[in-house]
């Protein structure tokens, strides 16, 4: 995996990072609409505008590429995880990304590993 960083600094490059695979460490949430990695420790999160998540990246996973299945996933589900793949701004003529354009940004996840394990 490439050299991990936090969500709030891949959100802080996120114009020089658009388009590029990065590995980011976060606690994973799986929740129906709002599947993200958000950004630890919480004491160090950007402070919320009201209905945006401004310290967490939606993510879609490319379960082709993991060689796995949606079950799987559950087993990440609100852990300290590392995630690599290709980061995105949102598309011309919306406000973020995910449900309801409520994210900065989103990565198609290739990759995942809990954050204390090796790849």
């Amino acid at each position: 995996m490439l050299n991990p960083i936090s969500v709030n600094a891949a959100l802080d490059r996120l114009i020089e990072l658009n388009g590029q695979m990065v590995n980011l460490v976060g606690a994973l949430s799986l929740d129906f609409e709002g599947t993200c990695i958000n950004h630890i420790p919480k004491s160090e999160c950007h402070s919320e505008k009201v209905g945006t998540h401004q310290s967490s990246i939606w993510v879609n996973f490319d379960l082709a590429a993991m060689k796995q299945n949606e079950q799987w996933l559950q087993e990440f589900d609100g852990r300290h995880v590392r995630v690599e793949g290709r980061l995105s701004v949102p598309e011309k003529g919306f406000d973020g990304c995910g449900h309801f354009s409520l994210w900065p940004a989103e990565i198609t996840v290739t990759k995942i590993v809990n954050s204390n394990d090796g790849d």
